[in-house]
């Protein structure tokens, strides 16, 4: 608590919503705008944070970053792997079906785990937007901190498409006919409950999205595109802003016109696109399970429309398109990283990211049965 000068800063400590956090500027310091620097690591804890371990934490980057480039190499492998056995179906290399056996137990049970991971993500990033959003608490919510929720939203969902949108990434090598139907049995019931473990997560990243919308696009709380002065419940704050502004954020690196477009254009991109294939899908399970029989799904199913969605190229596009979008995700949390760390320094506080958390171990930790998963398959097989 900063006191010098007989000013109590302890109710400046948490924000619930912008508006109230001027009021009660105005209710501490009175008219007096420059006394605004004696609650400077107050004011610009509140209004900018120290980060946020349990969404931006080391242990939490490590787990999206290893969850992105786990995914994407064990799709791609395996993509590989049954591209060259389909050419070399003739001399069937045992190392080949070997290989494959286990780049296929390996994704699935890479799925398994990536899905339950991305769903505590995306249900953490609800209630944490939710909060801000709705005006209940921004506590541990500074602008940064939400940005980066709306970017590893994204981030977390990305390696599920492999599985989803690459038909037979995962399906099993032929066995005999009794085996063949049973097989087949089960491998349709995992597809389906993928599949709604999937479109959970995705209708679950949906309100990030929305939030991310809002506050993008709509007048904005703490950045300089947004006039204090326009807000009625606290009249001419103007230079109050330009105040807290100076106090806090001058002294770093900020975050250009160039870097915000680059973004908000790959996260409204990636979001549309992950959102385009999910409605695709959506529509095609359901009218296969409504109206089996429509001369709609007989046109799809028998068309060139099937053979171009399964032909290879467009499958392979997904390793070229999913990366890109990830890696600008990934950038876009490391460069807000980056800017909140400047912040936290220059107004004194600790970085708050930097310290380790129970949830970080666990992130660092979740995808660690998927490699057991490998290991096990490849010297027992």
């Amino acid at each position: 608590m900063d006191d010098q000068a007989g000013i109590d800063c302890s109710g400046l400590v948490t924000r619930i919503s912008f508006s109230q956090y001027l009021s009660a500027l105005r209710t501490v310091i009175g008219e007096d705008l420059s006394r605004l620097t004696e609650c400077k690591a107050t004011v610009c804890n509140a209004l900018w944070g120290s980060g946020n371990p349990d969404i931006s934490g080391i242990g939490m980057i490590v787990g999206y970053v290893f969850e992105n480039v786990l995914g994407f190499v064990l799709a791609f492998s395996l993509w590989l792997l049954r591209k060259r056995a389909e050419s070399m179906r003739s001399s069937n290399s045992n190392l080949t079906a070997r290989w494959t056996h286990v780049a296929t137990r390996g994704c699935g049970c890479f799925y398994d785990s990536a899905i339950f991971f991305t769903f505590s993500i995306q249900l953490a990033s609800i209630i944490m937007l939710g909060r801000m959003d709705f005006g209940i608490s921004a506590s541990g919510m500074g602008d940064s901190t939400a940005r980066i929720t709306w970017a590893i939203s994204l981030l977390t969902i990305l390696p599920l498409m492999y599985v989803m949108y690459i038909p037979g990434l995962l399906q099993e090598p032929q066995a005999g006919v009794n085996q063949e139907i049973k097989r087949r049995a089960v491998q349709n019931s995992r597809e389906k409950l993928r599949f709604f473990l999937f479109i959970v997560c995705w209708l679950l990243s949906v309100y990030p999205f929305f939030s991310k919308m809002i506050n993008t696009f709509g007048p904005s709380l703490t950045n300089s595109t947004w006039h204090p002065d326009k807000d009625e419940t606290y009249a001419t704050t103007t230079k109050a802003w330009e105040i807290l502004q100076t106090m806090c954020i001058s002294e770093v690196q900020p975050v250009t016109n160039a870097e915000t477009l680059a973004v908000n254009f790959f996260g409204l991109t990636g979001s549309l696109f992950v959102s385009l294939c999910a409605v695709i899908k959506l529509f095609l399970y359901a009218l296969k399970s409504k109206y089996p029989s429509s001369k709609l799904l007989k046109l799809l199913c028998q068309s060139r429309v099937k053979v171009a969605i399964q032909a290879s190229p467009l499958s392979g596009a997904l390793f070229l398109i999913l990366p890109v979008i990830a890696i600008s995700q990934i950038w876009t949390v490391f460069r807000l990283r980056q800017y909140q760390q400047q912040i936290s320094t220059a107004a004194g506080n600790q970085d708050l990211d930097g310290q380790w958390t129970f949830g970080q171990i666990v992130a660092t930790t979740v995808f660690v049965p998927v490699l057991i998963e490998c290991c096990f398959d490849w010297f027992c097989h």
